[in-house]
C-alpha cells in the first residue's frame, strides 16, 4: 500500500451513565495516518471464498440483452409474464411436429423477480426462473384447455399464458383464440408448459388429461437466456409493455 494522506477520525464515546441522550455525550479523537505501517499479508476467509467461486460467478455476469425499463410480472398479463410465456412456445417448437394450435402455460409463481432496468445478466435470468423445471409439450383436447382457461376467467387471475388471445367479461371467458383460431372444444392443441404443473404442481393435471406428452428435458431458464440472446441479436431491447394477450373487461 503506497503512502497515503487520508485521515481517519477515530470517535471515543464516553458514556456518563446507564442512559444518555442523543444530546448529551461527550468524545475524544486523534488523527491517524493511513500508511505502510496498516500493510498486511494477511489473507482472510471471505477472500479465499471469492477466488474459488470466481471463475463460476463469471459466467453470471454475461450481459444477455438490455431493457429501457423495469420489465415487470403483473396481473392479467405483463411484460415479463408474456416473455416468459413465449420464450417456452420458442424452446417447444423443434419438439413438435404437428399441426395442432400451440400455446403455452406456466406458473406465477415460478416467476421470482423482475428484470432490472438496463442490462440483464444470467444472473438476473437465473433469479427470476431459479427452479429446475424443465419445457414439456402435452397435446391437449380443447374441452381440457377450455376447462383451465376458464378457471382463470372465473378467478380473474391467469397465470403466465403465450399464444392466445382472451377476453372476458363478468368473469366468463367471452371470445378465446389460440394460434389465431377460435378455441374447439373437439380439437388438439400443444399446450408448452413445466414438468412441475404436467406433474401435478399447483393443483393442476395436466399429465392426467393429455392425450400425449414429450419431455424437452430443456431446463427453463437455460431456455430463456437462449430466447433472449437471440432477441438481443436481432436488435431488441426489452420493453415493459404488454400486447393485449388477456383483457378483463371491467364494464
Amino acid at each position: 500500500m503506497k503512502d497515503c494522506k487520508f485521515l481517519f477520525v477515530v470517535p471515543v464515546l464516553l458514556l456518563a451513565g446507564q442512559l444518555l441522550s442523543a444530546q448529551n455525550f461527550e468524545y475524544k479523537w486523534q488523527r491517524v495516518h493511513m500508511d505502510s505501517t496498516y500493510e498486511s499479508a494477511t489473507v482472510y476467509p471471505v477472500d479465499s471464498i471469492v477466488a474459488e467461486h470466481e471463475e463460476q460467478m463469471g459466467p453470471l455476469m454475461k450481459v444477455v440483452i438490455y431493457s429501457n425499463a423495469e420489465i415487470e410480472e403483473a396481473q392479467p398479463e405483463s411484460a415479463l409474464t408474456n416473455l416468459v410465456a413465449d420464450m417456452l412456445i420458442h424452446a417447444a417448437q423443434p419438439y413438435i411436429d404437428n399441426d395442432y394450435p400451440t400455446l403455452s402455460l406456466t406458473n406465477m409463481g415460478g416467476i421470482r423477480s423482475n428484470f432490472p432496468k438496463g442490462a440483464v445478466r444470467v444472473y438476473d435470468i437465473y433469479s427470476t426462473l431459479p427452479f429446475n423445471n424443465s419445457v414439456v409439450v402435452a397435446v391437449m383436447k380443447g374441452k381440457d384447455v377450455r376447462e383451465i382457461l376458464e378457471n382463470f376467467a372465473h378467478r380473474e387471475r391467469f397465470e403466465a399464458l403465450g399464444g392466445v388471445r382472451i377476453l372476458v367479461e363478468d368473469k366468463e371467458i367471452e371470445n378465446c383464440l389460440i394460434g389465431g383460431q377460435p378455441l374447439e372444444e373437439d380439437g388438439l392443441y400443444n399446450l408448452v408448459t413445466i414438468d412441475f404443473l404436467l406433474d401435478g404442481g399447483d393443483r393442476f393435471h395436466i399429465g392426467s388429461e393429455a392425450v400425449s406428452i414429450k419431455r424437452t428435458g430443456i431446463v427453463m431458464r437455460d431456455a430463456a437466456v437462449a430466447y433472449l440472446e437471440e432477441l438481443s441479436e436481432s436488435g431488441v431491447v426489452l420493453e415493459n409493455k404488454t400486447d393485449g394477450r388477456v383483457i378483463i373487461d371491467e364494464d
